[in-house]
């Protein structure tokens, strides 16, 4: 018994080890030769940040029921920014690792899962910044802080298994299938659109709510946006993303592992 178990563990930190430096080939490899270099994971989310808060706060003026504090937009939008942003670059990068580096996987194997694992771990900046913004703007600006807050670590963890079973089920689709990566660029587009993200659900007719809770990704910005900023969400809501974290976590990581045979085969 203490021999498999020894292996497992060896295995394990084998993995780890390999995850590692993996991820640092990524960070080298993304920004070389670029002058600002890492600093691009918060120049690019915050330009984005800015493009739509003078557009969508300023321009079209909106603004958000039951968030009267100053800068209530500017909460709403980062809200669902720090939940959308590392989640499309992470399925945006990750849908294609696996063809990306199918020569090396052929000449020199390593267990396939390190690959969508480094995509979503590639996204970490983007994710704690993002986070740690958010957090400082709501205390600047006066934002309480709830004892729903207290949910925040469970959301957080949702995220990344969410961000994680997405990984795994595109990225081997797509090396069975090689029109799901060129699909995804299109889904990606008309998901951000769907996503109580730039526009708040008051604006959405009532009748409307609960086709929200089909979308994992909104079930989780409401869910962040009622801990954080005491917003009204619709009912259901936790279930919905609580079942959702289970059909695409363990689903995802369920299809991965059953389509390493045709991956072993077409390598």
């Amino acid at each position: 018994m203490q021999q498999p178990a020894a292996r497992a563990r060896a295995g394990w930190r084998q993995s780890v080890v390999l995850w590692r430096y993996w991820l640092a080939r990524e960070w080298k490899t993304r920004y070389a030769g670029s002058a600002l270099g890492a600093l691009w994971a918060v120049i690019q989310p915050v330009a984005m940040l800015g493009i739509f808060y003078v557009l969508f706060g300023h321009i079209l003026a909106i603004r958000i029921p039951g968030l009267e504090t100053s800068g209530g937009y500017l909460l709403y939008l980062l809200a669902g920014l720090v939940v959308w942003l590392p989640f499309v670059d992470a399925v945006g990068r990750g849908v294609g690792c696996l063809v990306a580096h199918e020569d090396f996987l052929r000449k020199q194997p390593i267990p396939a899962e390190i690959l969508p694992s480094v995509a979503v771990g590639s996204t970490l900046p983007t994710f704690v910044v993002g986070y740690a913004l958010f957090l400082l703007i709501c205390r600047v600006k006066g934002v309480g802080v709830y004892p729903s807050w207290a949910y925040l670590p469970l959301l957080l963890v949702a995220q990344v298994v969410l961000t994680m079973g997405m990984t795994f089920l595109l990225s081997m689709a797509n090396f069975l299938w090689r029109d799901v990566g060129a699909g995804v660029v299109f889904v990606l587009q008309l998901w951000f659109y769907l996503t109580p993200i730039v526009y708040p659900m008051a604006q959405v007719p009532e009748r409307f709510h609960a086709w929200f809770l089909l979308n994992p990704v909104a079930c989780l910005i409401l869910a962040l946006q009622a801990s954080v900023l005491h917003l009204p969400m619709p009912n259901g809501t936790l279930w919905a993303l609580l079942a959702w974290v289970l059909l695409i976590g363990g689903g995802g990581w369920w299809f991965f592992r059953s389509m390493k045979s045709a991956l072993g085969e077409a390598l």
